[in-house]
C-alpha cells in the first residue's frame, strides 16, 4: 500500500492569494528536502490578481507598479484568475548531481506536449523566453523557475482566457511588447489532467489528490517538518 505522505501528489488548490501560495510553497520544499514528502505539483489560479518580478527585472518594464519581489528566475510577469499556474516542488538530483537547464525544459517539453494533446501546436521561444502558440505566434505561457538546493519551485502559468491580457498590457512582460501575449482556449479541469499525464511520463507517477486532504496530510506529517512549518 502507498505510503500518503511520501506519495507523488498532483493538488488543485483552485484560487490562491499568491503570499499564501508561496508560503506554501516554502514549506514544502523544505519537506521535500527531509523527504517527508514525495513529490508535488501544485494547479492553481491566483486571486486576487498580483505583478511579480524575478532575480534578473528592468524597473522599465513595469513603470507605475508595485511588484512582489520573488526567487524566480525572470522579469516581469502578471498572474490573475484565467491563468493555469503549475507549481513543481520536486527532487531533481540524479546520482548526486542536478541539471537545472535539463529540468527546465523538461517541464517546458511536458506542457508543451499537453498542449499539443489539446489541439495547441507550441514551441519553446528562441530569442524570447516562454512557450509560443505556433498559429498566431503568441506567448501563452510563462516560466520561471527557482531551486532550493535540488528542490523546484515556482513554475510555469499558462493563460487559458483572455482575462490577464488586461493586466500583461500594463507591463512589458518579460521585456517584450504586451500585445504578443496570447491565451489557448483549453477547459482548465481537461488541461490540468492533460498536464498531470505528461509530467508523470516525464518525471514519476503523480496522482489527483483533493486540497483539503492534501492540506490534511501536511498538518499530520510525523516528526520535525509537520510541527516546525507553517504555512502563514
Amino acid at each position: 500500500m502507498a505510503n500518503r505522505y511520501t506519495s507523488n501528489h498532483a493538488v488543485d488548490l483552485g484560487t490562491i492569494p499568491y503570499g499564501e501560495c508561496l508560503d506554501l510553497q516554502l514549506r514544502l520544499v523544505g519537506m521535500r528536502k527531509e523527504n517527508s514528502i514525495g513529490n508535488v505539483i501544485l494547479f492553481l489560479e491566483h486571486d486576487p490578481p498580483v505583478y511579480t518580478i524575478g532575480r534578473k527585472s528592468d524597473p522599465g518594464n513595469w513603470p507605475g507598479i508595485d511588484p512582489v519581489r520573488t526567487g524566480r528566475g525572470g522579469d516581469v510577469t502578471y498572474h490573475s484568475p484565467g491563468q493555469l499556474v503549475v507549481y513543481p516542488v520536486i527532487e531533481l538530483s540524479e546520482n548526486g548531481k542536478v541539471d537545472v537547464r535539463a529540468f527546465v525544459r523538461k517541464v517546458e517539453n511536458a506542457v508543451i506536449s499537453a498542449l499539443g494533446k489539446n489541439g495547441v501546436e507550441a514551441y519553446i521561444g528562441r530569442e524570447e523566453p516562454g512557450i509560443w502558440t505556433v498559429e498566431g505566434n503568441r506567448k501563452v505561457a510563462s516560466v520561471g523557475m527557482a531551486i532550493d538546493k535540488h528542490v523546484s519551485y515556482h513554475g510555469i502559468a499558462i493563460n487559458i482566457s483572455p482575462e490577464p491580457l488586461e493586466g500583461f498590457s500594463r507591463i512589458s512582460p518579460c521585456g517584450l511588447d504586451p500585445s504578443v501575449m496570447g491565451y489557448v482556449d483549453i477547459k482548465r479541469g481537461k488541461l490540468v489532467q492533460s498536464l498531470i499525464r505528461e509530467f508523470s511520463s516525464t518525471f514519476t507517477e503523480f496522482s489527483m489528490i483533493g486540497r483539503e486532504e492534501f492540506l490534511a496530510i501536511l498538518e499530520n506529517i510525523p516528526g520535525p517538518a509537520g510541527a516546525q512549518q507553517g504555512t502563514g
